[in-house]
């Protein structure tokens, strides 16, 4: 969300911006991606696995 105030703007207006910006940080979900971590499981280490993709560019 942007929100732009002019610098001749009055105080309420600030005021009026900032309460909106709260407001939407309220109703806004957001994505819990702890909740994530950790769970896929790679059946190759990832160090040997990056090695093998490079090494078929050549």
């Amino acid at each position: 969300m942007v929100v732009v105030i002019k610098k001749d703007s009055p105080p309420t207006a600030i005021k009026d911006a900032m309460k909106a910006i709260e407001e939407d940080r309220a109703t806004r979900k957001g994505f819990d991606a702890k909740k994530y971590a950790g769970k896929i499981k790679f059946p190759v280490d990832g160090l040997t696995y990056q090695k093998q993709v490079r090494d078929e560019w050549e």
